[in-house]
């Protein structure tokens, strides 16, 4: 949405906690006008930990327990950034990272959870499974159950940790395995520091929950404090040693590290001392909820029960400190309701005054609950479009999101056939050919200076992300991707940047945060930024203007469009759907892992796939940018006087991609990319509406290169390719004869017969 007031002030939500998602929804529901909200999470993924032990026991997956942070930020108009916080000054407002430049705040709120407590523990401590942060436990526990499952003698597996998530977790790990098969391969004991178990929860309850961990065959140790970790041993702090191959660590809490030294004032324990407004108590314009705080007025033990409660007086804070308005006191239940599940769609009642009643309906209340909260941060209302209803009106099909609203990166260029009409009138240079005698468009223009071959080209685009540093990387790699294609090595950048109307601290850190990653790779490439300028703009953007230089300064070493023979192998190498995954992104309806996928491609730079092209006999190439797979090697084809044959089962869609598209969520260009099917001839089974042929047609941001390689050589450059970090490099096709003049292009399935060496 648009606010007709520019934004002055910068409020900063680190963490994405219960209580966050709660003033997402809030800013989700009522924008506050002037207000730049942005959310810095180091995962994307939070996971509801009330759900936490139903996932480990199997009854829920992954996206039924995780509150996808993109499509919430996007819905409430956030800015996300992905980092992890390195330190916190609060005297001059900025947050600090390790790899990234500092982010500035006006409000800060804080919802970033804690670890497990290592308090007085030596030893192997590297072989711990913490469950904290939740996002390297899961991974950890799969690696745990797939050591059960392949080893011949039973495995000791310790969980350490007697409160209400220690008991849960080791519930619902054995009925896990029970499930799976492998329970007779691990011998499962609980451990805990206390004289018993739930020792904040009545005697009631924890009864029944060891009667429960005797059922499931779980043994108990009280009074065991862990002090060492051995290779296949823990030790206790009266000398005597417990047996444990896997050892998960569930323990108390402990703030994160940058708490200490950022100048706020901190609790007892450590943690970040607020008051009955979750303020900070010696900084007002800092706010904590959830683990990180301490409510000093009214102290409570860490749990969700209390950060989830807080959620709502926090996101009314917020709003009514930065409109200057009377803040709310935040009241915690005296007495909170906890639902303890035992692993088998079974759980316990705890709270004083109430019974300690256990069963399958406590279950399915829990359940319900559980599930009513997801569906909060879950089902979002439909992205608002920007552009005239008419248009939206107007969509057609799988084209509606298109219309609707416009993409960024590379997919927001002009489409081919409009954009060479509007060129068609205008001369390169002295003669038609232009200085390099290129009659066929190149991504880059030879400079006509003696004994020096040089390569300059343009490219830019409004930034496809939220992230102004992570955007500026992007444009950078995309621009540069022009030079490489070439063979060129850069030397020399001009930036043309542009920057929304806001608040002159906020138009300033728009521009050195995309300056910064911009920065970044050019440095990375040998290509200075020598200067530029700067202009309002609606949204973020970024163009470069790069120049070259052929390393051996012999033009039969460019690596142009017109240089593919019949005969050569076509490697493609990088996956293709990025058009696709940020258009869907951009609309909340692509899944955070799924775009981090499609980011993690993108940042690779192309500076490195070119020189084991070229080492491999490489004489053609380009980038595949924003007229898709097809749409480039069209421009090769034609420019080369050949024809090429590219098969569709060769190349590999980034995650989500095809059921993206499936899903009818495309970019805004993909319907002009299309066009280039009128030069393709289609083989047998493929027909021009699946998926895997549309993802041909997608413009790729950052994407790979497509080149022209001896067949004798093609297996070897793809091994190269391949352990240079380019993992899902592959021979997608072939350069073969112009046959039709009205074709230049064949879409077939792979068939391996024979084919390009085995």
């Amino acid at each position: 949405m648009l606010n007709s007031a520019p934004d002055e002030h910068d409020l900063v939500l680190v963490g994405g906690g219960h209580s966050h998602l709660a003033v997402l929804r809030r800013f989700m529901m009522r924008p506050l006008p002037g207000v730049r909200l942005t959310l810095v999470a180091r995962e994307l993924h939070t996971p509801y930990s009330g759900m936490l032990p139903g996932l480990v026991a199997g009854h829920y997956d992954f996206d039924a327990v995780h509150v996808d942070l993109g499509p919430l930020a996007a819905a409430a108009g956030a800015r996300l950034i992905h980092a992890e916080l390195a330190g916190l000054d609060t005297s001059e407002r900025l947050l600090r990272f390790e790899d990234r430049p500092a982010l500035r705040y006006d409000t800060l709120s804080i919802n970033s959870g804690a670890t497990p407590s290592l308090a007085g523990l030596t030893g192997r401590i590297d072989r711990l499974r913490r469950v904290k942060p939740i996002a390297l436990f899961l991974p950890a526990l799969d690696a745990v159950l797939a050591r059960l499952g392949q080893v011949s003698a039973p495995l000791d597996v310790v969980v350490v940790g007697g409160g209400p998530g220690g008991v849960e977790l080791a519930l619902a790990l054995a009925h896990r395995l029970r499930r799976d098969g492998v329970r007779g391969q691990a011998r499962l004991r609980l451990v805990t520091a206390g004289e018993r178990l739930l020792a904040e929860q009545g005697g009631g309850v924890a009864r029944l929950l060891s009667a429960e961990l005797m059922r499931a065959g779980v043994e108990v140790t009280l009074d065991a404090r862990i002090v060492a970790v051995g290779d296949d041993q823990l030790q206790v702090a009266d000398g005597s040693m417990l047996a444990a191959d896997e050892v998960i660590w569930a323990t108390g809490a402990v703030p994160p590290p940058w708490l200490a030294p950022s100048g706020l004032e901190l609790a007892d324990d450590g943690f970040l001392a607020v008051g009955p407004t979750l303020q900070s108590l010696s900084h007002p314009d800092v706010f904590a909820a959830g683990d990180v705080a301490a409510l000093t007025h009214a102290p409570r033990p860490k749990s969700g029960v209390y950060a989830v409660r807080a959620g709502r007086i926090l996101a009314q804070n917020l709003d009514a400190w930065v409109r200057g308005r009377r803040l709310r006191r935040f009241r915690p239940q005296q007495r909170a309701l906890y639902l303890i599940s035992t692993g088998d769609k079974r759980a316990v009642v705890a709270r004083p005054g109430l019974p300690a009643l256990r069963g399958g309906a406590v279950w399915r209340w829990k359940d319900w609950i559980d599930r009513r909260f997801m569906a909060r941060f879950s089902e979002l209302p439909p992205m608002r479009s920007t552009t005239p209803a008419s248009a939206v009106a107007a969509a057609r099909g799988g084209q509606r999101l298109a219309a609707g609203m416009r993409c960024r990166g590379c997919g927001g260029k002009i489409a081919a056939e409009p954009l060479g009409r509007a060129l068609s009138g205008l001369r390169h240079g002295a003669d038609e050919d232009g200085p390099a005698g290129r009659p066929h468009i190149e991504d880059a223009a030879a400079l006509p200076i003696a004994g020096v071959l040089l390569e300059q080209t343009i490219d830019g685009f409004t930034l496809p992300v939220s992230d102004p540093y992570l955007g500026g990387r992007l444009a950078a790699l995309h621009a540069l991707g022009d030079l490489h294609a070439m063979g060129a090595d850069p030397v020399a950048a001009l930036a043309l940047a542009g920057v929304p109307y806001a608040g002159r601290a906020q138009m300033e850190q728009d521009l050195a945060q995309m300056m910064a990653g911009a920065k970044r790779e050019l440095e990375a490439a040998g290509a200075p930024l020598l200067g530029g300028h700067s202009c309002e703009n609606e949204s973020l953007s970024l163009g470069l203007a790069l120049t070259g230089r052929i390393p051996s300064d012999r033009d039969e070493d460019v690596l142009g469009k017109d240089r593919m023979r019949p005969g050569q192998c076509l490697i493609l190498t990088k996956p293709l759907g990025t058009g696709a995954l940020l258009a869907g992104a951009a609309a909340g309806r692509v899944a955070s892992r799924d775009l981090e996928a499609a980011l993690a491609c993108m940042l690779l730079s192309n500076a490195a796939a070119v020189a084991r092209l070229r080492e491999h006999g490489a004489t053609a190439c380009t980038d595949v940018t924003g007229f898709g797979l097809l749409g480039h090697a069209l421009e090769m084809a034609q420019a080369s006087a050949c024809g090429v044959e590219i098969h569709p089962d060769r190349v590999v869609p980034l995650p989500a991609a095809l059921a993206a598209m499936d899903a009818g969520i495309v970019s805004s260009l993909q319907a002009a990319n299309e066009d280039v099917m009128a030069m393709v001839e289609l083989g047998k089974g493929l027909r021009p509406g699946e998926a895997m042929v549309r993802l041909l047609c997608d413009p790729q941001t950052c994407g790979g290169l497509l080149a022209a390689v001896p067949e004798s050589q093609a297996s070897a450059c793809v091994a190269a390719l391949r352990s240079a970090g380019f993992v899902h490099a592959d021979i997608v096709g072939s350069v073969i004869e112009a046959a039709d003049p009205g074709t230049v292009m064949r879409l077939t399935r792979f068939s391996p017969v024979g084919a390009w060496g085995g």
